[in-house]
């Protein structure tokens, strides 16, 4: 934030995708929806060892998109924010994906020996043990976007910590104290700061709209062409993650 905040052209993206979230948030845009496309794409661009062209790491990172969406579904099936969608479709969704992503692998060059595999298609497996999982537990939405904040809470603490201790040490005061304020806010908190469960439920759902918005301006983990519009002629490297960012 303290680095976008430094150029007029930062400030308009971000003042515009303000707008947008409030939007979303106003005309009920399904929030599910929503944010499984954060989801596939926070998952997908991530710092992956591809080598050759640009154009093999932009047919990986689309075909891995592309499969972790459809991964998501598939997790989430039967979710009743899912109930319009025919779960068949899901799977077969996911095995077209899971083919063309297999194909994008073998075609890049960067899976030599089982390590290597493992270290270029480490969130495809995580998305795969999932939907595993998913065969015995019935894994709901709420617990999906658990997932998707212990995992991206966790995610950059190492990169943090290249920066110096002084950085870690912000990020962690910073992150506990958000999610105290929001402890003590909540309905779990003492009856002096609690809020109602209405009151709380809308803002939880407002700030997803907003952190989900914001965070094509504040996470590298997008396309290029998207960090590069959102961030305007002035390209700085801002390297916190999606929920570092929010």
């Amino acid at each position: 934030m303290r680095q976008l905040l430094g150029a007029a052209t930062q400030v308009s993206s971000l003042i515009g995708l303000v707008l947008l979230a409030t939007t979303l948030y106003q005309v009920g845009f399904p929030l599910v929806l929503y944010f499984g496309l954060h989801h596939a794409l926070n998952e997908t661009y991530l710092s992956r060892p591809v080598t050759g062209p640009p154009s093999t790491r932009s047919r990986l990172n689309a075909t891995a998109a592309l499969f972790h969406a459809l991964a998501y579904l598939t997790t989430l099936r039967w979710s009743r924010e899912l109930a319009g969608i025919d779960p068949l479709w899901t799977w077969i969704g996911l095995a077209v994906s899971g083919a063309s992503f297999a194909r994008s692998v073998r075609q890049s060059g960067g899976a030599g020996s089982a390590r290597q595999l493992l270290g270029l298609c480490a969130p495809e497996v995580a998305a795969v043990v999932l939907v595993v999982v998913s065969l015995f537990i019935r894994i709901t939405f709420l617990q999906f976007v658990l997932y998707h904040f212990v995992l991206w809470t966790v995610l950059p603490i190492d990169r943090i910590a290249s920066r110096g201790r002084a950085r870690l040490v912000e990020y962690a005061a910073l992150s506990f104290a958000s999610i105290g304020v929001a402890v003590l806010l909540s309905p779990l908190g003492p009856s002096s700061t609690r809020v109602s469960s209405r009151v709380f439920s809308e803002q939880f759902l407002l700030w997803s709209y907003l952190h989900i918005t914001l965070s094509f301006a504040l996470s590298d983990a997008h396309p290029k062409w998207a960090i590069d519009f959102f961030r305007g002629a002035v390209r700085r490297p801002v390297t916190l993650s999606a929920s570092a960012a929010s």
